[in-house]
């Protein structure tokens, strides 16, 4: 939802009207809200989002607007969003990301979910269902400031680790996803997610440099392989380490 969804909202409204309720915003994210969400609700919503671009596309500066109402006994989250843009995305993301509005903003209550135009009128409408396909098994997870680690078949105190390190190391503002498993050799494994249009920005000297930590300050020494991932951990680019490769820089 975060990669493919938010780039599709049009820019700010046209027409700056009272009608649409009061206003709140972050960053580049406005959310208008009616009678029956609060101030704070809106807030909560608009730094979600924020969050959710900011991790996705930082560059992307235009404005996305939304609108919350709650018309009934569920909420309405209303998206100005391009028709055009819109034939390569799955349903299962937009019912995905009125479940994340639901369970971060208002407890798990319903929320559905309209694509507008920039007047907020709708022209596709999404009711509000829980996903219930189980999350893939990435293994145990492990938190350390804003970095999760899932660990496979990797001693728990090593995992707490390497989360640790990795969270003093890269210092991230947003989330940061990694999993540290072993190969059929024996070696460790560590798998970091990152935006695919963002690949070609990390060169084999960072790389170099990210393994030679983790080597070093976790693993005693050990080699290890480390790759860049997509978001379901399925790699993208593989390093070896060690290698001739020589450090240089860091990957912040």
């Amino acid at each position: 939802m975060k990669k493919y969804i938010l780039p599709l909202l049009l820019s700010a409204l046209a027409i700056a009207c009272t009608q649409y309720g009061p206003r709140v915003s972050s960053g580049n994210i406005e959310v208008y809200y009616k009678e029956g969400i609060s101030k704070v609700q809106a807030e909560r919503t608009a730094q979600l989002f924020r969050e959710a671009l900011t991790a996705s596309n930082p560059n992307d500066k235009a404005t996305k607007s939304f609108q919350l109402s709650k018309p009934g006994d569920s909420i309405l989250l209303k998206m100005v969003a391009d028709k055009s843009k819109l034939g390569s995305i799955a349903e299962e993301a937009f019912y995905a990301m009125s479940v994340l509005v639901s369970d971060s903003v208002f407890g798990g209550a319903p929320v559905n979910l309209a694509l507008t135009d920039n007047k907020f009128k709708g022209f596709r409408y999404f009711a509000f269902k829980k996903v219930t396909t189980p999350a893939p098994s990435w293994g145990d997870k492990y938190e350390s400031g804003n970095v999760e680690l899932f660990a496979n078949d990797v001693d728990s105190k090593l995992a707490g680790e390497l989360a640790a390190y990795l969270e003093t190391y890269f210092n991230p503002s947003t989330t940061f996803s990694f999993q540290v498993s072993k190969n059929e050799q024996g070696d460790f494994v560590v798998k970091m997610v990152i935006d695919p249009s963002k690949i070609n920005n990390i060169t084999e000297a960072d790389m170099a440099e990210a393994s030679n930590g983790m080597s070093e300050k976790v693993f005693n020494g050990s080699p290890l392989q480390f790759q860049l991932t997509d978001e379901s951990f399925t790699p993208l680019r593989t390093f070896a380490y060690p290698s001739d490769a020589a450090p240089a820089g860091n990957m912040k």
